[in-house]
């Protein structure tokens, strides 16, 4: 079994497949983190602390009481799925939006400040699409802030609606940032409960879900801040291993991979990238791999 790979030879590797046009990019919660925002396990303990009042008032004489987990519980994702599902029921719909636009609120985030964020949007001249499960609007910004038209790809309405800029006589598409889970912008198209994925266990049952596997099919992946724990993307990869066309990703793990997570990342043909951080929330080694990337793409597949 073959240890984590040599970071030069994954660069070059990914750099081939950029130069190709044969990469797209799958951003996480990981990739916020780095201006304040919570993960979505931070997210749903923050639900749950919220809950609370209104399960002691639909059942006042229980025995046994729920406590508020905290992030760093080792709670199954299955479970936790559990919290936002209540929520919905006994807050009501408005008051879970409330709540979430609340945790992830951008209002104050200069994107100026978002290293991360900025390389991303460098990146991006080089991949046809960059796909996020995030709800906030932080990549959004960004490419405004630099002056790069972006669009939204949140429900089928948007693959109706796909925009374009005149530039030197020519209709050019402004680039795509597919929202596998909703966005705050929209509410109804938010995934954060049980019920919310449950009904995402079809290959057929959202327009995006689709988009995804027909855009990685033939291509590779690039992970960004993101584990791959969701049910969502868990249930697309092994359909697609199904059908025998799950393509290569590329997960950059900001620790240490153990020797069970490279023999069972390996099985879904991802590739654990151990970039070994020293600050997980801010890791400059993060931000050297994707600047190392961005500079050569730069340097010599022309701006």
């Amino acid at each position: 079994m073959p240890g984590a790979p040599d970071l030069r030879a994954v660069q070059d590797r990914i750099f081939d497949r950029l130069a190709r046009g044969q990469l797209l990019v799958l951003v996480g919660a990981g990739a916020s983190r780095w201006a304040g925002l919570p993960s979505w396990r931070e997210a749903v303990c923050a639900l749950a602390e919220d809950l609370v009042p209104a399960l002691r008032k639909k059942v006042p004489g229980v025995r046994e009481r729920f406590a508020p987990p905290s992030p760093r519980d080792r709670i199954p994702v299955e479970a936790l799925m559990r919290i936002p599902e209540a929520h919905r029921y006994l807050r009501g719909e408005a008051r879970l939006v409330e709540k979430l636009a609340e945790l992830f609120d951008t209002s104050r985030i200069d994107p100026a400040r978002l290293p991360l964020q900025r390389l991303l949007v460098r990146l991006s001249a080089f991949v046809p699409a960059i796909y996020t499960t995030n709800f906030d609007d932080l990549l959004e910004k960004t490419f405004t802030w630099a002056g790069r038209p972006c669009q939204v790809v949140a429900g089928a309405e948007d693959m109706h609606r796909w925009r374009f800029d005149r530039v030197n006589g020519r209709f050019v598409p402004r680039f795509p940032i597919y929202k596998l889970h909703g966005t705050l912008g929209r509410p109804g198209t938010l995934v954060v409960s049980e019920s919310d994925f449950q009904r995402r266990s079809d290959l057929a049952s959202n327009p995006i879900d689709l988009r995804f596997c027909s855009d990685v099919v033939g291509r590779e992946l690039l992970l960004v801040g993101y584990g791959f724990a969701d049910p969502n993307l868990r249930w697309i990869w092994t359909k697609l291993r199904d059908l025998e066309v799950l393509p290569v990703a590329w997960f950059l793990e900001l620790g240490a991979s153990t020797d069970l997570e490279l023999a069972t990342f390996e099985l879904d043909r991802i590739v654990r990238v151990d970039l070994e951080a020293s600050d997980p929330d801010h890791p400059p080694e993060l931000l050297a791999f994707l600047e190392g990337l961005a500079a050569r793409c730069e340097a010599e597949l022309g701006a």
